[in-house]
């Protein structure tokens, strides 16, 4: 039997960008697009005709922005969506907010014209997989505000926290500066400690084997669980951290409403291959919060060892 295509719905009020887009995504035989709006209102009211898997949204729109259409969709009728903007760069307070309204993913739309669109389409259509697997249900709880926020954004406003999407990984030392994951599911959020320095590193695992796609695991690393071991060793290496003085924190590997018939699912691999590659490379796992089924939220601050979790219903607590 033939496999269902997604189904994507692509929001964008430039016509040419769309037109891109239908055009790339299309060329990927197992997506299908099936709908395009140019604001966050006609949208609204074309997803019960529609019914798409995943949606593909821009941020700065008339009429209703984007912002605005994650404040109206998701305590309604919750789609796992994936934030495309010039305006979503991982420490802009614009993409902290779509992940609060419960995007699953972002990209920023590339600055480099024609040439930069292979890249794109890959990392979108890698993406797009991932997010129609994500169950974003736990959303309706979510209150729906009696007034919308304004439609201008702010372009430049930054905050301290970097965001990372699924496949995503960094290092840093910046003082003040926050690593966070938001909604890990059957993913595997990955920290890296560098005591006593102030060396962080965190990396959003999706898969555990870069054997599976060696061409998906040169563009994002940081998707593989070996491959994000690696990656980020060697970054935080070149700061100067052997391997014998790194540890690690892991959480995440959840079962899902996805997987929920597998008997050895997704996020348990995850969880196993994470742990598979540090042991290879020598570094010491000194915690972790894995499985069950439940979505964590984690982050770790540069200057301290912790890895801090939330969940709206268990709340806040740290390993």
């Amino acid at each position: 039997m033939e496999k269902r295509k997604i189904k994507v719905l692509i929001v964008d009020d430039q016509a040419l960008v769309l037109d891109i887009l239908v055009k790339g995504l299309s060329r990927d035989p197992g997506i299908e697009v099936v709908g395009t709006a140019t604001d966050g209102q006609l949208a609204l009211n074309q997803i019960p005709r529609l019914q798409p898997d995943v949606i593909v949204l821009d941020m700065e729109m008339p009429r209703m922005n984007g912002i605005q259409f994650l404040h109206k969709l998701m305590p309604i009728s919750p789609i796992p969506t994936i934030v495309l903007s010039a305006l979503t760069q991982k420490d802009s307070r614009i993409t902290q907010e779509a992940f609060e309204l419960g995007a699953v993913d972002f990209l920023p739309k590339p600055s480099g014209g024609a040439r930069a669109l292979p890249t794109l389409f890959v990392q979108l259509w890698t993406k797009i997989r991932i997010a129609a697997t994500q169950d974003v249900s736990h959303l309706k709880k979510l209150s729906q505000p009696k007034t919308l926020p304004s439609n201008e954004l702010d372009r430049k406003a930054r905050t301290n926290q970097n965001i990372l999407g699924m496949g995503a990984f960094d290092v840093t030392d910046e003082q003040g500066r926050i690593l966070k994951i938001f909604a890990l599911g059957s993913c595997v959020g990955l920290a890296l400690f560098c005591p006593p320095t102030p060396i962080i590193g965190m990396a959003h695992v999706v898969l555990p084997s870069s054997s599976t796609d060696t061409t998906k695991a040169s563009n994002l690393p940081g998707y593989f669980a070996d491959t994000a071991v690696n990656i980020m060793l060697e970054r935080m290496n070149d700061y100067g951290c052997t391997n014998a003085r790194i540890v690690a924190k892991l959480a995440g590997g959840a079962k899902t409403n996805v997987d929920i018939g597998d008997y050895f699912g997704i996020g348990q691999r995850n969880a196993v291959a994470v742990k598979a590659a540090l042991l290879k490379k020598g570094v010491k796992i000194l915690g972790e919060d894995l499985g069950g089924n439940i979505s964590r939220t984690v982050h770790s601050r540069v200057g301290e060892s912790k890895l801090y979790l939330m969940h709206p219903d268990k709340g806040n607590w740290e390993i």
